[in-house]
């Protein structure tokens, strides 16, 4: 194998390497972001019911 020929391959093993670690982040960035939204998710859900309309909604002041 020449010289050239060894440059391409190296090349190519490095792109899939790169590829490679490039997909992993992407699927772990997915991952935590699904998480995040499952976390906002429970937290919206463990917000108290709003109050009807007209009750707390105003305050009076005398001044």
């Amino acid at each position: 194998m020449d010289g050239l020929t060894a440059a391409i391959v190296d090349t190519a093993s490095a792109l899939t390497a790169v590829r490679l670690q490039s997909e992993m982040s992407t699927k772990l960035l997915d991952k935590a972001l699904d998480q995040q939204g499952q976390m906002a998710m429970s937290l919206l859900q463990a917000l108290p019911s709003a109050s009807p309309a007209g009750s707390g909604e105003i305050i009076d002041i005398l001044a």
